[in-house]
């Protein structure tokens, strides 16, 4: 896309030993952590980072291991930034030449990265360094460390793809891995049980993020039939459970037949999905005759995401595993590129933040009743009449606009202590989370 790399990669001096900046430091002190003196120990962040230097295999899985927890439930965008270069070189060093705990560890940290910095090119150097060494560590007998790949994978394309060519290359692998592992029936194996649930959940995933025009009319041929086939075969209900899910996205992005190697239209291709689905299994999914999600809603502070479509809730449900429970509701709070794949606005809770309410609010109603032009007997007339005398016609008004159950003003005036009240309850509600 003609986007220009970050010249330099890992910032290290002439011993090996990584610079880095003190991001958690107070901002009064300004310098970096290589001029600091010897005595004022290192944040956490930085003693870790300076840890996957170390030769010592144990060392830096130790270190992955805190940095992890650390992306996990905390938003370092800072750190990130400051230290992108060394983060994500020693990330991709351990993958290559890691124990197999060590590279499932470091391409976890590559995904927690990728949804962690927010510079356009940083995140595309990212995306071709840590695509490009995933295509070839993915091989059949890196099965052990196949779903942390594929998780890293999945966020890597998703933050960082600029097209949807880079984000069906990922597809790819994913594909043809799910394919290198033999046919449809595999129940007799757990782990590749395991890894066909999470390649497919995965590729579901990102297929979620392509509308159906923008779909390869040829990458993607047989994909219906090969999940149909799995379901027939398998009795298994979390391979059926990814499967109609993966059927279903299909039917919800159109152009069925860039999925299929039949002719037939695209109706004929939908009824066959459905009657298939329901005589397997016709309580596994909630579907409807008219191709509708089964909606649903989930809490983030005091405010509900609403999930609509199949997308949206295959993407919450990838976000969520990676992330787990605690992870997820920090980054949906914290990480605002998370927050805008659901379109999810943060309501601050009383903890980080303070209401100010007045102490007292007044509803004020103005009223204009139509003007006459005053003859000139009345302009006579005023000099001597108190004008505060109110005709008939103004008492009907001054009635309706005031004294009225269903007047403005009363209307005004309960909408008022509505909203006092809502104030008044959010002062003492958390963040939480909890599932319909």
């Amino acid at each position: 896309m003609g986007l220009q790399k970050r010249s330099g990669r890992a910032r290290k001096d002439g011993g090996g030993s990584a610079h880095w900046d003190d991001a958690d430091a107070d901002a009064g002190e300004g310098e970096v952590a290589a001029k600091r003196a010897p005595s004022v120990p290192m944040p956490a962040l930085g003693c870790h980072l300076e840890e996957l230097f170390k030769k010592k295999g144990s060392v830096r899985e130790d270190a992955l291991t805190s940095i992890i927890q650390i992306f996990s439930h905390q938003i370092k965008h800072e750190f990130v930034e400051d230290n992108f270069a060394t983060l994500l070189y020693r990330f991709l060093n351990c993958v290559k030449n890691g124990s197999p705990k060590e590279v499932a560890l470091a391409s976890r940290a590559i995904g927690l990265l990728a949804m962690t910095t927010k510079c356009r090119d940083k995140a595309r150097e990212l995306y071709e360094e840590s695509v490009s060494l995933f295509s070839k560590a993915l091989k059949p007998h890196a099965k052990k460390l196949y779903n942390e790949m594929t998780n890293s994978l999945v966020v890597v394309t998703y933050f960082c793809a600029d097209a949807s060519v880079e984000t069906e290359k990922s597809m790819q692998i994913l594909w043809d891995f799910i394919h290198q592992q033999g046919g449809t029936n595999i129940s007799k194996d757990a782990d590749a049980l395991s890894i066909l649930v999470a390649a497919i959940s995965a590729w579901s995933c990102l297929l979620s993020t392509l509308d159906g025009w923008r779909v390869d009319s040829k990458l993607w041929k047989g994909a219906i039939p090969y999940f149909l086939s799995l379901l027939k075969t398998n009795n298994i209900e979390a391979v059926q459970l990814v499967a109609c899910e993966a059927l279903f996205l299909i039917l919800e992005i159109g152009s069925l037949r860039k999925f299929s190697d039949e002719t037939e239209a695209c109706d004929d291709i939908a009824k066959l999905v459905r009657s298939t689905v329901c005589s397997i299994n016709p309580t596994i999914i909630k579907y409807s005759e008219e191709d509708k999600f089964p909606k649903k809603s989930i809490a983030v502070g005091r405010q509900r995401v609403n999930l609509s479509t199949w997308s949206e809730s295959i993407q919450l449900n990838f976000f969520k595993q990676f992330l787990g429970k605690d992870g997820f509701i920090t980054h949906m709070l914290g990480n605002k590129l998370l927050r805008d794949v659901f379109e999810f606005v943060n309501q601050e809770g009383p903890s980080n933040t303070r209401l100010d309410v007045p102490e007292r609010e007044e509803v004020v109603k103005h009223y204009l009743l139509p003007v006459r032009k005053p003859k000139a007997r009345d302009k006579a007339r005023s000099k001597e009449i108190d004008l505060s005398f109110s005709s008939s016609k103004e008492k009907l008004v001054d009635q309706r606009m005031n004294k009225s159950a269903n007047s403005a003003k009363n209307k005004a005036r309960t909408q008022l202590l509505n909203k006092n009240r809502t104030l008044s309850e959010e002062r003492n509600i958390g963040h939480f989370i909890s599932e319909d």
